[in-house]
């Protein structure tokens, strides 16, 4: 194998890649190596922590064919050290690569190709099809509201549904909850979402794929298999293991009536919230919220540290309540809105807490309320 490559080119696909292989691996595991495969004008490129896997390619001049696996934080630290505009890449005897730019030259230690797990492929036959920017909007708003708990059954991954509009569009909804918050999103798409009823996408792969979406221009692909789902971006293809688990019946959660409305400033709320979590520093983030006419109060306190204090104006429509809340969750749900107001609907002081963007109608957010001290 022996192949010239840009090297900016080569830095993003590793930069890409290094999500996808296993960072936990034990020292000499072919998971924490990438495949790299030079044929004709390109470089194929595969990472794998066999769960989630990524295959790219990038232009090349391709002198010898020929395929090797080498450790992928490595190689990207290698070649994110060169200075030169391109490098070579030259496989020698007892499978090291030898990566050459300017007056620097690397030989890392390689694994046969043939080594390298294969992925299963999947049926693609029936796939749907969304704008990047839109899938990028519906990811921001809902991945914070998956359970990081692996072990937390059914509430690990994102449910995929279809929906349809008040104009009768198709729209794909992305739902998540860890218990304590639930967030929804959805936007138009086109084709079919054949995803089955017991499966999850998983949190890591979701995220990745919102990484490689970023700043992406025309649409992504997805298709879903029994237990698999595949994603194609422009010159990417990522492909995830499904989770086997019932979602919830989230919509029995979603508060049908409302006795309070709060109408408040978006970037204001964030800044106090910003300031008052200073002193909540307790497991559930525990921010005192007394709602009145024209005001909402803000207080956190630490009783070894000290405490904050913050109002803001606020719309009530409503009597006046005070309640308990994770400042954290909050914080991160006015982060994806768009619009310059956010709307609070309330209940009873256990009750949940619908947060809206009156801008959009394609996205709620629910917040549970914590018990004050």
């Amino acid at each position: 194998m022996d192949f010239i490559i840009d090297r900016d080119s080569f830095l993003q696909a590793l930069t890409r890649v290094s999500g996808f292989v296993e960072r936990k691996a034990q020292n000499g595991s072919i998971l924490s190596s990438v495949l790299l495969q030079a044929d004709g004008a390109v470089l194929r490129y595969t990472g794998t922590d066999k769960a989630l896997t990524l295959f790219g390619s990038v232009p090349a001049t391709v002198k010898v064919p020929g395929e090797i696996a080498v450790d992928a934080g490595y190689l990207l630290n290698t070649v994110k050290s060169l200075s030169g505009a391109t490098v070579t890449c030259t496989l020698g005897d007892q499978q090291r690569l030898e990566v050459r730019s300017g007056n620097s030259v690397f030989r890392l230690v390689g694994q046969p190709g043939a080594e390298f797990p294969v992925t299963p492929p999947l049926d693609q036959s029936r796939s749907l099809r969304i704008a990047a920017d839109a899938l990028a909007r519906v990811l921001d708003q809902t991945l914070f509201s998956i359970a990081p708990d692996d072990n937390r059954y059914g509430l690990n991954g994102a449910h995929f549904e279809e929906v349809t509009g008040t104009d009768g569009t198709a729209l794909l909804r992305v739902v998540a909850t860890d218990g304590n918050r639930l967030s929804w999103s959805q936007a138009p798409f086109s084709g079919e979402l054949a995803i089955g009823r017991k499966s999850l996408v998983p949190r890591k792969g979701l995220a990745e794929v919102r990484r490689l979406v970023e700043g992406m221009k025309g649409e992504v692909e997805i298709a879903f298999g029994e237990r698999a789902a595949v994603v194609r971006l422009d010159d990417c293809t990522v492909h995830m293991r499904l989770l086997e688990a019932d979602f919830p019946d989230y919509r029995q959660v979603l508060p049908t009536t409302f006795k309070r409305r709060a109408s408040v400033e978006r970037a204001e709320l964030q800044e106090a919230l910003k300031r008052v979590l200073i002193f909540a520093t307790d497991i559930s983030r525990s921010v005192k919220f007394a709602f009145t006419e024209d005001a909402l109060t803000l207080t956190s306190r630490k009783l070894d540290a000290g405490e904050s204090r913050e109002e803001v104006q606020t719309e009530l429509h409503g009597e006046p309540i005070t309640m308990g809340f994770n400042g954290r969750f909050l914080q991160e749900v006015l982060g994806v809105l768009g619009s310059t107001r956010v709307l609070l609907e309330l209940g009873d002081t256990l009750s949940p807490c619908l947060v809206k963007d009156p801008g959009s109608p394609d996205a709620l957010f629910v917040v549970m309320p914590v018990r004050l001290d």
